[in-house]
C-alpha cells in the first residue's frame, strides 16, 4: 500500500471516484429530504436538468420539525447519530399513532 502511495495517476484517479460518491451521496439526500419534507413534488424537465421541485404550499411541518430537530441535537448538541436516530423514530410513532401523521 505504501508504494501505492506515491503514484500519481492512481491517486488522481481514486480522488475522482471519491467525489463521484460524495456527488451521488449529496443527490441522494437531498432527493430525501425533498420527498420527505414535502408532501407533493412536481417533476421538472428543461434541455438536459431533469429535477423534482417541491410544493412549498405541501409541507409536512413535523417532518420539517423532526428533520430540525435532529440537525440541532447533532451539530449544536453533539448527540451522537444512533441516539438521534432512535429520538426521531420514536417521535414519528408516536406521532403516527396519534393521528398527526398519516
Amino acid at each position: 500500500m505504501e508504494a501505492l502511495r506515491g503514484n500519481k495517476a492512481l491517486t488522481a484517479s481514486l480522488s475522482a471516484i471519491t467525489a463521484a460518491v460524495v456527488g451521488v451521496i449529496l443527490n441522494l439526500a437531498v432527493w430525501f429530504a425533498i420527498h420527505t419534507v414535502f408532501r407533493e413534488v412536481e417533476p421538472v424537465r428543461a434541455f438536459l436538468f431533469a429535477f423534482d421541485a417541491p410544493t412549498f404550499s405541501s409541507v409536512d411541518p413535523w417532518a420539517l420539525l423532526l428533520s430540525v430537530g435532529a440537525a440541532v441535537a447533532i451539530f449544536r448538541f453533539k448527540v451522537g447519530m444512533i441516539p438521534t436516530l432512535v429520538a426521531c423514530c420514536a417521535a414519528g410513532m408516536v406521532l403516527f399513532y396519534m393521528g398527526m401523521l398519516s
